[in-house]
Order: C-alpha cells, then structure tokens, then sequence
C-alpha cells in the first residue's frame, strides 16, 4: 500500500513539473514582451537578454498614449465590438433556434449546407462583400467593418448544438400552457443557453477585436480605422533599419490594446469553462 502511494505520488510530481515547464514555454514570450515594454531603446540593443529591465521606464507608455491616437482607435474598436456582438445575438439565436427546435422540410441539408460555409476561406467572400459595401457608399465608416462580421456560421452551428441538448418536454409543457416559440426562446432555450451564449459573446468579441484583414480593406481614416489596422500603420512607420526600430514602443501598444479582450475574457473565464465542460442540462 505504503508502494503504491508512492509510486503515485512520484507520478503526479513528475506530471506537475510538466505542466509547470509548458506553462512557461507559453509564458516566456508574454513574459519578454511586458519586459521590454519597460525597457529604453539602448537597454533593448545593447547585446543583453534582461528578463528584468535594468533602466524601468514608462517612457514607452507614454509615448504611445502621447503620439498615437490609440484612444481614438481602441473607440472604434470598442464601437465595432459592442455591435457585432448585440447583431450577432439576433442572427445566431434566431436561424439556431429554428434548425434546432422547429421540424421543416430541407433543415438537415441546411445544416450541412450551413457547416460547409465555414469551410470557405474569408478571404474569398471578401471580394464579394467588398463590392457590395462599396457599391452601398460605406467605405470607411461603421457599417462597413460592422456588417459583413454578424454572419458567421461557426456562431449558428455552437447555438445549434446546444439548443439541440435542451430536452423536448420543455417546449412540449410550454405549448401545452399556449406558449408559442417565441415564448418557448425567450422563457426555456435562452435561459439554459447561459453557458453558450457567454462562449458566443467572448468568441465574437475576440474575433472582432483582432480582426485585421476586413477593417484594411474598407477603412482609410482614424474616424473608423480600428486597432489591428492602426497598429500596423505603427509599424510601417519606421525604416528597415534595426536601430530604428521602435520594439519597446511596440510592445507597450501591444499591451495596451490586449488589455480589453483580455478583461472580457477574465470576466466571463467562469462561463466559458461552463459551456466547454457541460454535457447536459443541469436539473
């Protein structure tokens, strides 16, 4: 007995200290960016690999809130966001409900049909919507980075999935009492859907957040240009040359504009485990 425990004792510490060694590796790079951020241009070519900046400065931060119109960028982002997340709730929840719920003719092969579209690359669709945008005089302005994100297959087919787990009695009980599906929506699926809806909203945020390539395409201005898109204007700012570099500047901004998607994340951490781990409906 007395071998046993501490055959698994030996097992669990040798699988802890790895653990602990992948953590690192994913953290190093983390690690050495908040590092440098704190760190002048000279202690960044001097030779050296400080993990601890030797001369802390918050130059960099302030250089970057003082020369760049972040503020103005992390808006539009916010503004994008905060839409593409209240849009997509109605076209995710609405087309979810009815493939999941409701029984008519052709709703399998839509689903399979709507499965098939996330295989299409964005880039592709990208000439289409672009033509469309264009033609409707949008460049440039809100609607046109908002618009062609709250249609997104992968949302559909999470809410799908499930709406499909809810058991049937409930809405069976709910038309029994004159409820019709809105109330059958609104009263039982949305509800239990907590977890789901948590996951759709980090999903949808991160992505509109960090989108890069739509927001090029169709914005030209500060007045609508968000922050992936004003970031690499940063960087095409200065010369090839590696003494012009400006890497403490860049990662300061860098932190800076990861701040807001990393607080949703911590914010809605809890649900999101949730929706990954449930199986069922809890009673």
């Amino acid at each position: 007995m007395k071998s046993k425990y501490k055959n698994n004792l030996i097992r669990k510490s040798i699988l802890y200290i790895v653990f602990v060694v992948a953590v690192l590796l994913f953290l190093f790079p983390l690690i050495w960016v908040v590092s440098t951020s704190f760190k002048s241009t000279s202690e960044i070519f001097n030779g050296l690999y400080n993990w601890i900046p030797m001369d802390f400065t918050l130059e960099n931060y302030m250089e970057a809130i003082r020369e760049y119109p972040l503020g103005v960028w992390m808006k539009n982002s916010v503004v994008v966001a905060a839409w593409v997340i209240v849009l997509s709730c109605v076209f995710y929840i609405l087309p979810a409900y009815a493939l999941a719920r409701i029984e008519f003719k052709y709703s399998s092969i839509l689903v399979v049909v709507m499965v098939a579209t996330i295989m299409i690359p964005k880039e592709l669709s990208s000439i289409m919507a672009y033509k469309i945008v264009a033609g409707l005089g949008l460049l440039d302005t809100y609607a046109a980075v908002i618009i062609p994100q709250i249609c997104d297959a992968i949302g559909v087919f999470l809410l799908y999935q499930f709406f499909r787990g809810i058991p049937k009695e409930y809405s069976e009980v709910c038309q029994l009492d004159g409820g019709g599906h809105f109330t059958i929506l609104t009263k039982i699926c949305l509800p239990l859907s907590g977890p789901a809806l948590s996951v759709m909203v980090i999903l949808t945020f991160v992505s509109s957040w960090n989108n890069f390539f739509w927001p090029l395409l169709v914005t030209f201005t500060d007045k609508s240009m968000t922050l992936p898109v004003g970031l690499a204007t940063i960087m095409t700012s200065y010369s090839e040359s590696s003494a012009a570099r400006q890497y403490g500047l860049l990662m300061a901004i860098s932190i800076l504009t990861s701040i807001p998607a990393l607080t949703v994340f911590v914010c809605m951490q809890k649900k999101f485990v949730e929706a990954i781990t449930s199986t069922g409906i809890k009673g």
